[in-house]
């Protein structure tokens, strides 16, 4: 009976191992990089210390990058003109220190991933190079702490989005922007900036926990739209060099077997069920068999008969164990 319930606690074990995301490893700091990372113009697979290109699927993995150079840039990553959009997945830590530019890139480009991305530039952080309009660069997962002279995200064709999960802007110059693009979106996570957030076409600002307190007006666009936050401090957000607010949006968390499309409780409905089956797998032969040798021994008791539970250890002369008897029948 103890084995079964191990063996039950080990397979439930099993199953929320694989319901749920793995915790991450730790991770060792690679060695630093003292000059531009230029995958510009990879035309091949590159690795190096704590980053690695595919250049068949366009990924990037950075996972524990230093780079800590006197060279105007940081990381050059590549304008692809195929219909493969470029991702770079956050693993671990990452470190970027550039004389003027941290990471720069002239088209379409996605960030994702649950790492972490540090980048000190002495004047962009991001730096979008397009004069593309129909270029998007979208920042989805991660979390970024980004310290720049003049812009912490410069963007001035491409459209720039933030959905997650945080990100905090320092920005030295007191004339400089948090972000400046045409099109901006802040849609999730949380936004915290010493600067404004400036946009030449529209501005989004949705669903986020925010946190400006800027020297001149905190949200400035054409068209600024704002949704789902309660504001805490500069409600009438017009003219108003701090906001401060959280977010009023639904933080349900998405499915992590189904994607983001399915409710994160589904995971927890099939977890409970799966866990039910695999204890009624296991408890179910083990009660059905007490039921069947219950109904043996009253059988064996109607016909007269010594059941096990009716013998009971008494020491003999010579210091061993005999069986005594009780009731009637045979011994």
């Amino acid at each position: 009976m103890k084995r079964k319930a191990f063996l039950s606690l080990i397979l439930a074990s099993l199953i929320l191992v694989a319901a749920f995301p793995r915790l991450p490893a730790p991770v060792h700091a690679a060695e630093a990089i003292r000059n531009t990372l230029n995958i510009a113009e990879a035309t091949k697979n590159e690795r190096g210390p704590g980053y690695e290109w595919a250049n068949r699927t366009k990924v990037l993995t950075l996972d524990g990058l230093q780079i800590i150079t006197d060279d105007a840039y940081g990381l050059r990553l590549p304008k692809i003109t195929t219909e493969v959009v470029p991702t770079v997945i956050l693993k671990g830590d990452n470190y970027i220190k550039a004389a003027k530019y941290g990471i720069s890139f002239s088209g379409t480009i996605t960030f994702k991933g649950s790492g972490s991305l540090t980048i000190d530039a002495g004047e962009i952080g991001l730096y979008l190079i397009s004069q593309d309009d129909t270029q998007k660069v979208r920042l989805l997962e991660g979390t970024y702490k980004i310290t720049a002279g003049t812009y912490g995200i410069y963007s001035e064709s491409s459209d720039f989005s933030f959905t997650g999960d945080r990100m905090d802007v320092t920005v030295k110059s007191n004339d400089g922007l948090a972000i400046s693009g045409r099109i901006v979106n802040l849609l999730g996570g949380s936004f915290s900036a010493n600067a404004p957030v400036s946009a030449s076409h529209a501005l989004t600002v949705q669903g986020l926990d925010l946190s400006i307190i800027a020297g001149s007006e905190a949200l400035s666009a054409k068209n600024l739209t704002i949704k789902d936050i309660h504001f805490t401090e500069g409600e009438k957000i017009d003219g108003e060099n701090t906001v401060i607010g959280y977010s009023t949006a639904s933080r349900e968390r998405a499915s992590v077997i189904f994607g983001d499309s399915v409710p994160g409780y589904v995971d927890v409905i099939l977890l409970a069920v799966a866990i039910l089956g695999v204890t009624a797998a296991i408890l179910g032969p083990i009660l059905l068999r007490r039921r069947k040798r219950r109904t043996l021994y009253e059988r064996l008791e109607r016909e007269g008969f010594k059941t096990p539970e009716q013998f009971s250890p008494v020491p003999s002369k010579a210091g061993q164990t005999n069986l005594k008897t009780s009731g009637k029948g045979k011994a």
